[in-house]
């Protein structure tokens, strides 16, 4: 098996189920978080998942990027899979960073109705990595 498609494999599955909880948990959250220090919670927050998301995506990037002229690893999958992480990561950078600065100083319902309709976008390209690279270590022959 090929062990740099195993770490890509790793840290986009650890990086989906994040996203997951992300989405479906600490996002809505915020909703309900407008009573206290706000802007503390969510700086804390962003600082905290910036710790565990931060090493893991850049892990993703780099062998996502070898993957892509590894000849064991069917190009043409590989190279999907690479779209998707720069769909996440130009979201990422051009759009929830930006709405978590903006409720870094206060809260603010609208910003984060916009922040969970957004972060759709990576939570289903993560989960499509996810799929596709499941597909190239499960079924696709690697050479």
């Amino acid at each position: 098996m090929n062990d740099l498609l195993l770490t890509n494999l790793a840290a986009t599955l650890f990086l989906t189920g994040l996203i997951w909880c992300l989405q479906m948990v600490q996002f809505p959250l915020m909703l309900r978080a407008g009573g206290f220090d706000f802007p503390g919670y969510v700086k804390q927050q962003r600082t905290r998942n910036t710790i565990v998301m931060a090493p893991v995506m850049l892990i993703e990037m780099v062998t996502a990027v070898w993957l892509l002229f590894d000849d064991r690893v069917p190009h043409r999958d590989a190279f999907h899979a690479f779209l998707l992480l720069v769909v996440i990561w130009i979201v990422t950078f051009a759009s929830i960073v930006p709405i978590h600065s903006k409720l870094g100083r206060g809260f603010d319902e609208a910003a984060i109705r916009v922040l969970i309709r957004r972060n759709w976008i990576r939570t289903m390209c993560w989960s499509l990595r996810s799929a596709i690279l499941l597909w190239i270590t499960l079924v696709t022959p690697v050479r």
